[in-house]
């Protein structure tokens, strides 16, 4: 190793070793909850020590109630990482991250209602709210779920964008009334977001005439539409590693 390589290697160390110092005094010295948030985020990515990181969030958002560390807590709850996990426990957390407009935070949050546990009846209606909430944040696998939970309990929905639709058994989670005509709203927009499997299911929808009015041109075009996103999804995969 030649000494300017070393040089460099040694600056970006001790770079790092600094950010870590700034962001230990911004949240204990200075109390600043962003500075929290930071410090849990850089015991993560550069020092994987993810049982100090759990904890940084869980005092930041108990205490200071900060949204991003309320929903990192929330996974981690949800990971069980560094700590059992508890469905009931991610209620409020996550709570606190959807109502400060964190989209997958609300999603997570609708989850937990949808979910039921053997002393949490599934709550459906508030399930419904938070998923829909999550869409409107333009979370397209949001507007996806809610899609597939109008279709109703037994419908059959494709999980991918290729393959047979299977029906599957969600008797023992939350349940909405069957409306197509919702789901169809849903779907689209879960499509227009690139979620390729619910382009499928728009593209069944229409060609079976499922709820809705039959119209094999629109089956066709959303059928194109899934492949087109999933290809472009291929292609990210083959290119990712690649440098000139």
């Amino acid at each position: 190793m030649n000494e300017e390589v070393k040089r460099e290697q040694d600056e970006r160390a001790e770079y790092v070793k600094n950010i870590g110092i700034e962001y230990r005094f911004g949240c204990y010295e200075e109390k600043r909850a962003e500075s929290c948030q930071l410090l849990g985020e850089y015991m993560e990515a550069l020092q994987s020590n993810f049982k100090a990181a759990f904890q940084v969030f869980k005092k930041n958002c108990e205490e200071k109630e900060y949204p991003k560390s309320c929903f990192k807590y929330g996974m981690y709850l949800l990971s069980g990482k560094e700590c059992e996990p508890s469905l009931k426990q991610m209620n409020k957390p996550m709570k606190i991250a959807c109502d400060a407009d964190i989209r997958q935070g609300c999603r997570y949050l609708s989850l937990v209602y949808w979910n039921g546990e053997k002393d949490r009846a599934a709550d459906s209606k508030s399930a419904e709210k938070y998923m829909k909430k999550a869409c409107e944040l333009e979370d397209g696998e949001a507007c996806w779920l809610l899609s597939t939970w109008y279709m109703g309990n037994k419908e059959k929905f494709k999980m991918k964008a290729t393959g047979e639709a299977k029906e599957l058994d969600r008797t023992s989670l939350g349940e909405l009334q069957r409306d197509m005509a919702k789901s169809l709203e849903y779907a689209i927009k879960a499509c227009e977001a690139d979620i390729p499997q619910s382009c499928a299911n728009v593209s069944r929808m229409y060609r079976l005439g499922d709820g809705i009015p039959k119209d094999l041109d629109k089956a066709k075009y959303f059928a194109e539409k899934a492949k087109e996103i999933m290809d472009v999804m291929k292609s990210k995969d083959t290119s990712a590693g690649f440098t000139a």
